[in-house]
């Protein structure tokens, strides 16, 4: 299996057709069949920030 790395940085800036394109679909438009949509219930239960660990430090000095 081929791995490919990708830097959002690489990316190329969106052009105004494709925003345009990506505006005008309509949510009926929206192939769910991978995942099943989401709804506001589903996110009244959401938090944020649950699954954050910040960076740890080093506790020696060099």
């Amino acid at each position: 299996m081929t791995k490919v790395f990708f830097k959002p940085s690489d990316a190329k800036p969106w052009t105004a057709e494709e925003l345009q394109r990506i505006k005008s679909i309509r949510d009926e438009d929206i192939d769910y069949s991978d995942i099943p949509p989401t709804s506001s219930e589903d996110w009244g239960k959401a938090v944020r920030g649950k699954f954050y660990r910040p960076a740890q430090k080093s506790a020696s000095r060099k």
